[in-house]
């Protein structure tokens, strides 16, 4: 599974490192963990950047990390504890 952490003309955002750190995470002592500041980060910057057009395609990237976390929950876990 692949999480997306660029805009479509090839921009990456900050956060893509801890999205990436989870979805490669094989420890499973770690990974739920690495689970949480992953959804935590992107919730924390979905809610710091202000919702103008300027934002829309971080937005969107953002909304599309969080359905690729819950997708990475259900794959590890088949559901979230």
């Amino acid at each position: 599974m692949v999480i997306p952490f660029f805009s479509s003309n090839g921009q990456q955002f900050s956060w893509k490192e801890v999205c990436t750190v989870a979805e490669l995470e094989t420890d499973h002592t770690r990974i739920e963990e690495r689970i949480r500041v992953a959804e935590g980060t992107l919730e924390a910057r979905l809610l710091e950047l202000p919702k103008v057009p300027e934002h829309k395609v971080e937005i969107k990237a953002l909304n599309d990390a969080l359905v690729g976390i819950l997708n990475l929950k259900r794959e590890r876990f088949g559901h979230w504890r």
